[in-house]
């Protein structure tokens, strides 16, 4: 029997406590470094990146963010693009809570990948035990 590796799905909130070291930035380095060596998988769907990176420009400017975005790539992080499927779970999760369209698409993805959310967003909350969730 195959050993299966726990994956775990970043929304925004979770990559930018890392990214500013908020409060519970040492967990998401945690996970981090256990995907580097191999331990668990660690995903993201593009429109949370994209989210954290535009962010980030709105704070500090877009310069920091092109770098934050260089830096973000270097982590075991893998990004998961739009596709069709996902997207229109991502629109049914959207019209059944109240959760912003961007968190949709990490529960989307974390769903769709059996994954757990890793998130500092209590907007999650709004899908009850549909969804496992670490808060970090």
């Amino acid at each position: 029997m195959q050993n299966v590796k726990p994956c775990y799905a970043l929304d925004a909130c979770a990559l930018l406590r890392l990214a500013q070291t908020g409060p519970g930035w040492e967990k998401v380095r945690d996970f981090l470094y256990a995907a580097q060596r191999g331990e668990c998988e660690i995903l993201m769907h593009q429109i949370n990146l994209g989210e954290v990176i535009y962010r980030i420009g709105k704070v500090w400017g877009w310069t920091t963010a092109e770098r934050k975005r260089g830096e973000i790539g270097l982590l075991p992080i893998e990004i998961v693009p739009f596709d069709e499927a996902l997207f229109w779970q991502a629109v049914r999760l959207k019209s059944l809570h109240p959760i912003s369209y961007a968190d949709a698409f990490a529960a989307a993805l974390a769903l769709e990948r059996q994954a757990t959310l890793l998130t500092a967003d209590p907007e999650f909350e709004a899908l009850g035990g549909q969804l496992p969730r670490m808060a970090v």
